[in-house]
């Protein structure tokens, strides 16, 4: 029978990174880190998670906010599932980590979104954004990368000059431009259509400066072909949106369903 671990300990192995030997005994894991977010429960993503995969096969989920410690749990080779952004995959790609993408999130039938640097029409082209500050949600790192793609090498000397305003999600980072908290928003295409739905008057007081390349939504992958574990852990994820439980789990990482990657 797995072993049903207390709350006080829960908090224990997220906060104190103790994950190498907490869960020695059970088996296969699910592993996030998502630097495009800022998730500020990571308590409720984990309980929600455990409980729905404990009653699906006896998994567990592990939720990081620390890039390294995500980072020194796939440099030990284990047969797990590792969620995390395309960009992040690249990245780790780059430093020849051998993970390769199994399942990538959808939204709305989409599993592909790009970004968009936005602000108020005053700010007429990029060279206006020096010495501004630009919000978005996420890493630091990774919004610095998308304004630099964004930018291109023509502006890319404007980075020194921007300042960055970290927020929890992108309707935020929009906002955020509305209340002159900042001049310029990074933020998702969609991020963008729901403002249109909420304040369509904000919405009209902003245009597009430019866009980032397109992008798989978050992705989960592995480091190796699957096991039977592995891939029976795979095909829990997959049907997590044909249960009521399940989809709600999957709103708290910003998707609504899995597709297999062919």
């Amino acid at each position: 029978m797995k072993r049903i671990l207390p709350v006080f300990f829960i908090f224990s192995v997220f906060i104190t990174g103790s994950y190498w030997s907490a869960y020695s005994n059970v088996g296969s894991m699910i592993y996030f880190y998502n630097p495009e977010t800022n998730i500020n429960n990571f308590a409720t993503l984990k309980t929600a998670f455990d409980t729905y995969l404990v009653n699906h096969g006896g998994y567990y989920f592990q939720p990081f906010d620390s890039r390294e410690n995500f980072e020194a749990v796939i440099k030990e080779k284990k047969g797990d599932i590792y969620l995390l952004s395309s960009w992040h995959l690249k990245a780790l790609q780059q430093k020849n980590v051998p993970l390769k993408i199994a399942l990538v999130g959808t939204s709305k039938g989409n599993t592909m979104q790009r970004k968009v640097l936005s602000t108020k029409k005053d700010i007429a082209d990029v060279t206006m954004l020096k010495n501004t500050v630009v919000a978005g949600a996420g890493s630091e790192e990774y919004i610095h990368s998308v304004l630099k793609q964004i930018l291109g090498k023509e502006q890319e000397a404007l980075l020194k000059d921007i300042k960055i305003l970290i927020v929890p999600k992108d309707i935020d980072a929009i906002m955020a431009v509305g209340f002159g908290m900042a001049s310029a928003a990074i933020s998702a295409e969609s991020g963008l259509d729901k403002l249109a739905m909420i304040n369509p008057n904000q919405f009209r007081e902003l245009h597009s400066l430019g866009f980032s390349e397109k992008d798989y939504l978050l992705v989960a992958a592995t480091l190796k072909k699957p096991e039977q574990q592995e891939a029976e852990l795979l095909e829990v994820l997959r049907k997590m949106s044909e249960a009521d439980a399940g989809g709600e789990n999957l709103k708290l990482l910003g998707i609504d369903g899995w597709r297999a990657m062919q």
